[in-house]
Protein backbone atom coordinates (compact mmCIF):
# COMPACT_ATOMS: atom_id res chain seq x y z
CA UNK A 1 0.00 0.00 0.00
CA UNK A 2 1.31 3.44 -0.96
CA UNK A 3 0.25 6.43 1.17
CA UNK A 4 0.62 10.11 0.39
CA UNK A 5 -0.33 13.33 2.21
CA UNK A 6 -3.15 15.19 0.50
CA UNK A 7 -0.94 17.89 -1.05
CA UNK A 8 0.97 15.23 -3.03
CA UNK A 9 -2.21 14.23 -4.87
CA UNK A 10 -1.66 16.93 -7.51
CA UNK A 11 1.79 15.57 -8.40
CA UNK A 12 2.72 12.80 -10.83
CA UNK A 13 1.84 9.96 -10.91
CA UNK A 14 -1.02 10.58 -8.45
CA UNK A 15 -2.66 13.28 -10.55
CA UNK A 16 -3.49 10.52 -13.05
CA UNK A 17 -5.95 9.21 -10.46
CA UNK A 18 -7.21 12.58 -9.24
CA UNK A 19 -8.27 13.76 -12.72
CA UNK A 20 -8.59 10.39 -14.47
CA UNK A 21 -8.46 9.62 -17.38
CA UNK A 22 -6.22 12.62 -18.28
CA UNK A 23 -3.89 14.62 -15.99
CA UNK A 24 -5.09 18.20 -15.62
CA UNK A 25 -3.25 20.42 -13.15
CA UNK A 26 -5.86 23.20 -13.07
CA UNK A 27 -8.62 20.70 -12.34
CA UNK A 28 -6.43 18.87 -9.82
CA UNK A 29 -5.87 22.05 -7.78
CA UNK A 30 -9.60 22.80 -7.79
CA UNK A 31 -10.35 19.27 -6.65
CA UNK A 32 -7.78 19.51 -3.87
CA UNK A 33 -9.83 22.35 -2.37
CA UNK A 34 -12.89 20.08 -2.32
CA UNK A 35 -10.94 17.35 -0.53
CA UNK A 36 -9.83 19.83 2.13
CA UNK A 37 -13.49 20.69 2.71
CA UNK A 38 -14.05 16.97 3.35
CA UNK A 39 -11.15 17.07 5.86
CA UNK A 40 -9.19 14.44 3.93
CA UNK A 41 -5.56 14.33 5.09
CA UNK A 42 -4.12 11.26 3.35
CA UNK A 43 -4.74 9.11 0.28
CA UNK A 44 -3.76 5.44 0.11
CA UNK A 45 -3.40 3.32 -3.01
CA UNK A 46 -4.02 -0.41 -2.78
CA UNK A 47 -6.02 -2.93 -4.77
CA UNK A 48 -5.92 -5.26 -7.74
CA UNK A 49 -7.21 -2.58 -10.12
CA UNK A 50 -4.30 -0.43 -11.29
CA UNK A 51 -3.59 2.92 -12.89
CA UNK A 52 0.08 2.61 -13.58
CA UNK A 53 1.58 1.33 -10.34
CA UNK A 54 -1.22 2.76 -8.19
CA UNK A 55 -3.73 0.32 -6.77
CA UNK A 56 -7.42 1.25 -6.53
CA UNK A 57 -10.37 -0.09 -4.60
CA UNK A 58 -12.25 -0.06 -7.91
CA UNK A 59 -13.01 1.79 -11.10
CA UNK A 60 -16.17 2.29 -13.15
CA UNK A 61 -17.56 4.38 -15.96
CA UNK A 62 -18.48 7.29 -13.66
CA UNK A 63 -15.96 7.18 -10.83
CA UNK A 64 -13.01 5.40 -9.28
CA UNK A 65 -12.42 4.61 -5.62
CA UNK A 66 -9.35 5.03 -3.40
CA UNK A 67 -8.78 4.93 0.33
CA UNK A 68 -8.78 8.24 2.20
CA UNK A 69 -8.02 9.18 5.80
CA UNK A 70 -10.13 11.65 7.76
CA UNK A 71 -9.23 12.31 11.41
CA UNK A 72 -7.38 9.01 11.58
CA UNK A 73 -10.25 6.95 10.15
CA UNK A 74 -10.10 5.24 6.75
CA UNK A 75 -12.93 5.70 4.26
CA UNK A 76 -13.69 4.90 0.65
CA UNK A 77 -13.37 8.02 -1.51
CA UNK A 78 -15.25 8.03 -4.80
CA UNK A 79 -13.60 10.30 -7.34
CA UNK A 80 -15.72 11.47 -10.27
CA UNK A 81 -13.99 10.77 -13.56
CA UNK A 82 -13.29 13.91 -15.60
CA UNK A 83 -15.02 12.25 -18.57
CA UNK A 84 -18.05 11.08 -16.57
CA UNK A 85 -21.53 11.52 -17.98
CA UNK A 86 -22.63 12.86 -14.57
CA UNK A 87 -22.23 16.55 -13.72
CA UNK A 88 -21.62 15.89 -10.03
CA UNK A 89 -21.73 13.29 -7.27
CA UNK A 90 -24.70 14.90 -5.53
CA UNK A 91 -27.44 12.79 -7.13
CA UNK A 92 -25.66 9.54 -6.23
CA UNK A 93 -25.07 10.92 -2.73
CA UNK A 94 -28.78 11.67 -2.25
CA UNK A 95 -29.91 8.28 -3.58
CA UNK A 96 -27.33 6.45 -1.46
CA UNK A 97 -28.64 8.29 1.59
CA UNK A 98 -32.13 7.00 0.77
CA UNK A 99 -30.79 3.44 0.49
CA UNK A 100 -28.91 3.84 3.78
CA UNK A 101 -32.10 5.03 5.49
CA UNK A 102 -33.70 1.75 4.40
CA UNK A 103 -30.74 -0.23 5.77
CA UNK A 104 -29.08 -0.90 2.43
CA UNK A 105 -25.59 -0.16 1.13
CA UNK A 106 -22.28 1.12 2.44
CA UNK A 107 -22.90 4.24 4.53
CA UNK A 108 -22.29 7.58 2.81
CA UNK A 109 -20.97 10.48 4.90
CA UNK A 110 -20.46 13.55 2.74
CA UNK A 111 -20.01 14.75 -0.82
CA UNK A 112 -18.81 17.59 -2.99
CA UNK A 113 -19.21 18.12 -6.71
CA UNK A 114 -16.45 15.64 -7.57
CA UNK A 115 -16.13 13.39 -4.49
CA UNK A 116 -18.13 11.19 -2.17
CA UNK A 117 -16.84 9.93 1.17
CA UNK A 118 -18.19 6.52 2.19
CA UNK A 119 -17.79 3.59 4.51
CA UNK A 120 -14.98 1.36 3.27
CA UNK A 121 -16.35 -2.14 2.81
CA UNK A 122 -13.59 -4.64 2.15
CA UNK A 123 -14.49 -8.11 1.01
CA UNK A 124 -14.80 -10.53 -1.84
CA UNK A 125 -16.46 -10.75 -5.20
CA UNK A 126 -19.93 -12.28 -4.83
CA UNK A 127 -19.29 -15.22 -7.16
CA UNK A 128 -15.86 -15.97 -5.72
CA UNK A 129 -17.32 -16.00 -2.21
CA UNK A 130 -20.01 -18.50 -3.19
CA UNK A 131 -17.39 -20.80 -4.71
CA UNK A 132 -15.72 -21.06 -1.29
CA UNK A 133 -18.88 -22.32 0.44
CA UNK A 134 -18.37 -26.06 0.85
CA UNK A 135 -18.92 -28.84 3.36
CA UNK A 136 -21.35 -29.18 6.22
CA UNK A 137 -23.76 -26.29 6.46
CA UNK A 138 -23.11 -25.03 2.91
CA UNK A 139 -26.80 -24.96 2.03
CA UNK A 140 -27.73 -23.08 5.19
CA UNK A 141 -24.99 -20.49 4.66
CA UNK A 142 -26.00 -19.97 1.05
CA UNK A 143 -29.67 -19.68 1.99
CA UNK A 144 -28.84 -16.99 4.55
CA UNK A 145 -26.67 -14.99 2.10
CA UNK A 146 -29.32 -15.07 -0.63
CA UNK A 147 -32.03 -14.20 1.87
CA UNK A 148 -30.06 -11.17 3.12
CA UNK A 149 -29.41 -10.02 -0.44
CA UNK A 150 -32.98 -10.38 -1.64
CA UNK A 151 -34.26 -8.66 1.50
CA UNK A 152 -32.05 -5.67 0.69
CA UNK A 153 -33.50 -5.64 -2.82
CA UNK A 154 -36.98 -5.82 -1.32
CA UNK A 155 -36.24 -2.78 0.87
CA UNK A 156 -35.19 -0.83 -2.21
CA UNK A 157 -38.37 -1.87 -4.02
CA UNK A 158 -40.45 -0.67 -1.09
CA UNK A 159 -38.93 2.83 -1.19
CA UNK A 160 -39.31 2.96 -4.98
CA UNK A 161 -35.55 3.15 -5.60
CA UNK A 162 -34.37 1.13 -8.56
CA UNK A 163 -30.64 0.35 -8.42
CA UNK A 164 -30.47 -0.18 -12.15
CA UNK A 165 -27.38 -2.40 -12.33
CA UNK A 166 -28.21 -5.59 -10.44
CA UNK A 167 -28.12 -7.69 -13.59
CA UNK A 168 -24.43 -8.25 -12.76
CA UNK A 169 -23.95 -8.83 -9.04
CA UNK A 170 -20.22 -9.39 -9.44
CA UNK A 171 -19.78 -5.67 -10.03
CA UNK A 172 -22.35 -4.37 -7.58
CA UNK A 173 -22.28 -6.63 -4.52
CA UNK A 174 -19.37 -6.98 -2.09
CA UNK A 175 -19.28 -9.83 0.40
CA UNK A 176 -17.91 -8.83 3.82
CA UNK A 177 -17.82 -12.27 5.36
CA UNK A 178 -21.27 -13.71 4.71
CA UNK A 179 -22.88 -10.26 4.61
CA UNK A 180 -23.68 -8.84 1.16
CA UNK A 181 -23.42 -5.11 0.52
CA UNK A 182 -25.11 -3.60 -2.52
CA UNK A 183 -22.88 -0.81 -3.81
CA UNK A 184 -22.76 1.86 -6.53
CA UNK A 185 -26.04 3.77 -6.75
CA UNK A 186 -24.71 5.98 -9.55
CA UNK A 187 -27.34 4.67 -11.99
CA UNK A 188 -30.15 4.45 -9.44
CA UNK A 189 -33.46 6.23 -9.96
CA UNK A 190 -36.84 6.85 -8.37
CA UNK A 191 -38.34 7.77 -11.73
CA UNK A 192 -38.76 4.21 -13.01
CA UNK A 193 -40.49 1.10 -11.69
CA UNK A 194 -38.18 -0.64 -9.21
CA UNK A 195 -36.98 -4.05 -10.39
CA UNK A 196 -34.43 -4.88 -7.74
CA UNK A 197 -35.88 -8.18 -6.53
CA UNK A 198 -36.74 -9.45 -10.00
CA UNK A 199 -33.40 -8.45 -11.56
CA UNK A 200 -31.40 -9.91 -8.68
CA UNK A 201 -33.39 -13.16 -8.66
CA UNK A 202 -32.93 -13.56 -12.41
CA UNK A 203 -29.17 -13.23 -11.97
CA UNK A 204 -29.12 -15.64 -9.04
CA UNK A 205 -31.28 -18.39 -10.46
CA UNK A 206 -31.71 -17.97 -14.20
CA UNK A 207 -29.21 -16.10 -16.34
CA UNK A 208 -26.34 -14.83 -14.19
CA UNK A 209 -22.89 -16.34 -13.97
CA UNK A 210 -23.63 -17.51 -10.43
CA UNK A 211 -26.96 -19.19 -11.30
CA UNK A 212 -25.67 -22.78 -11.75
CA UNK A 213 -23.70 -22.50 -8.51
CA UNK A 214 -26.57 -21.00 -6.53
CA UNK A 215 -29.03 -23.62 -7.76
CA UNK A 216 -26.61 -26.42 -6.88
CA UNK A 217 -25.93 -25.04 -3.41
CA UNK A 218 -29.65 -24.57 -2.70
CA UNK A 219 -30.82 -27.73 -4.45
CA UNK A 220 -33.03 -25.89 -6.92
CA UNK A 221 -33.91 -28.27 -9.77
CA UNK A 222 -35.89 -25.99 -12.06
CA UNK A 223 -36.42 -22.29 -12.46
CA UNK A 224 -39.93 -22.63 -13.87
CA UNK A 225 -41.65 -22.19 -10.47
CA UNK A 226 -39.47 -19.12 -9.90
CA UNK A 227 -40.48 -17.61 -13.23
CA UNK A 228 -44.12 -17.86 -12.20
CA UNK A 229 -43.38 -16.32 -8.82
CA UNK A 230 -41.40 -13.50 -10.43
CA UNK A 231 -44.27 -12.76 -12.80
CA UNK A 232 -46.68 -12.56 -9.87
CA UNK A 233 -44.32 -10.33 -7.88
CA UNK A 234 -43.77 -8.04 -10.86
CA UNK A 235 -47.55 -7.67 -11.22
CA UNK A 236 -48.07 -7.01 -7.51
CA UNK A 237 -45.08 -6.36 -5.23
CA UNK A 238 -46.97 -7.40 -2.13
CA UNK A 239 -45.49 -9.05 0.96
CA UNK A 240 -47.47 -12.18 0.11
CA UNK A 241 -45.95 -12.47 -3.37
CA UNK A 242 -42.46 -11.78 -2.03
CA UNK A 243 -42.81 -14.59 0.52
CA UNK A 244 -44.05 -16.92 -2.24
CA UNK A 245 -40.98 -16.06 -4.31
CA UNK A 246 -38.66 -16.91 -1.41
CA UNK A 247 -40.47 -20.19 -0.87
CA UNK A 248 -40.17 -21.19 -4.54
CA UNK A 249 -36.37 -21.18 -4.32
CA UNK A 250 -36.09 -22.76 -0.88
CA UNK A 251 -35.03 -19.63 0.99
CA UNK A 252 -37.86 -20.10 3.44
CA UNK A 253 -39.36 -23.51 4.10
Amino acid sequence: MERIPLDEFVKAPYINVLTYPRPNLRLAKARLKQLRKLSVTEIAFAGRTKIGRLGLVGIGTVSLVVRASVEGQVYALKVRRSDANRESMFNEYTLTQLANAAGVGAFVYSATNDFMLMQLVEGEDFHDHLKMIVGTGARGRTREIIHLLLNQCRKLDLINLDHGQLSDLRKHVIMAGDTPYIIDFESASRDRTPKNVTTCAQYLFIGGRSAPLVKRLLGVKSHEPLLKALKEYKRDMSDENYVKLLARVGIII
